[in-house]
């Protein structure tokens, strides 16, 4: 064997051995993060720490009554339970197609290139008559509430190339309230198009939009709009629901904040009557958007089932678009969403119960003259 030989071999031994060195400082380096995190979770441990609730518990209702328990047992050891919950549900629904999305003439229609609607649950829209194939794509999902399984429409916010998209969605999807839960800009970055006028009409597609009137309050705006279809005539009125109290990056201020939000939506909803799919959106239609679809449906569930459940009706939401309630702040703000939902119940019922004998409403006499 010559010397070039020898070399060879030599070189591809220590190259060998250093590949194996690398593969166990990398190794190494991930067990020590992993033992550091378990840690800082549990060093608050002490003898009346308990451990966290069984991962094959997350699927049961939790009665009311049983709920605070529950929250304060979870959120022990700087929320390792809760971390555990949401670390569960994070490859829920991920292996779901999205052919779709990825189609090359589409890809210009996505915001983010890591949130794309699933082929079986995403909104189509009409093809017209030159049958382009593409031409039905939005990134938007049919989500499930707690009324029905297409209750809400959660979507990205538009980009300029598709507010007309957004609108002859709102259009043919037969939508009367839109839910906006993002700025259109925040620290510098565009996060959604404004698709709606400050003043004059404007027109996209066949479809035109004007501002019927604006009601600003310091944590969030109503609009009125109009939608007319230019093709037919028709209009329509939509309710648009701005919360702009929503910071870029965490949670809003408080619970009770969101929770009124929500009522507001809630309300209007319910007055109207129609059966459509409520739009809401943030940027990219999954944080946000989830954490307020999640927050309707539990309470929902608090007021006709006495129960909760949380973790559920995250990896169902999760099932129809991806990322649904994105982060591990936003699970557990929402947790505390439930919790003020209770309290304010439960006080709500001592009211009452420490008023029984007061009657709320008086028939009073007329006055003898």
């Amino acid at each position: 064997m010559g010397t070039q030989d020898n070399s060879a071999v030599i070189g591809g031994v220590v190259g060998g051995i250093l590949g194996a060195l690398v593969v166990l400082i990398v190794a190494a380096v991930a067990f020590f993060i992993y033992r550091r995190r378990r840690q800082s979770r549990s060093h608050l441990s002490s003898k009346n720490d308990v451990d966290p609730i069984p991962i094959t518990e997350f699927t049961k209702n939790i009665p009311v009554e049983n709920y605070e328990k529950y929250y304060f047992k979870q959120r022990a050891n700087q929320n390792y339970g809760f971390a555990i919950e949401f670390e569960d549900i994070k490859t829920v629904g991920s292996a779901q197609p999205k052919i779709a999305a990825l189609c090359l003439e589409n890809k210009v229609k996505n915001r983010y290139s890591n949130v794309l609607p699933y082929d079986e649950s995403r909104v189509k829209l009409s093809v017209g008559p030159e049958g382009n194939p593409n031409e039905d794509y939005i990134n938007a999902s049919y989500l499930p509430g707690y009324n029905s399984r297409k209750e809400f429409i959660g979507t990205q916010g538009p980009l300029p190339n598709t507010v007309k998209d957004f609108w002859r969605m709102v259009w043919e999807q037969n939508v009367h309230t839109l839910v906006m839960l993002t700025q259109c800009n925040e620290k510098g970055k565009v996060k959604c198009e404004k698709y709606w006028p400050s003043s004059s009409s404007q027109t996209h597609g066949n479809m035109q939009v004007s501002l019927i009137s604006e009601t600003p309050t310091e944590e969030w705006t109503i609009r009125e709009l109009n939608l007319e279809n230019l093709a037919n005539g028709n209009k329509r009125r939509i309710k648009h629901f701005h919360f702009t109290a929503w910071p870029d990056h965490g949670v809003p201020e408080n619970a009770d904040l969101l929770i009124r939000f929500r009522n507001l939506v809630r309300e209007h909803i319910d007055q109207s009557q129609r059966n459509s799919p409520t739009v809401v959106h943030c940027s990219a239609g999954v944080g946000r958007t989830g954490t307020l679809i999640a927050l309707d449906h539990v309470i929902h569930q608090i007021d006709r089932t006495n129960s909760v459940n949380v973790y559920k009706i995250i990896c169902d939401l999760r099932m129809h678009r991806p990322l649904m309630v994105q982060t591990e702040d936003q699970y557990l703000f929402l947790t505390d969403c439930v919790m003020n939902v209770i309290r304010s119940k439960q006080n709500s019922n001592q009211f009452y119960e420490n008023n029984a004998a007061v009657p709320i409403y008086e028939n009073i006499a007329p006055a003898r003259v």
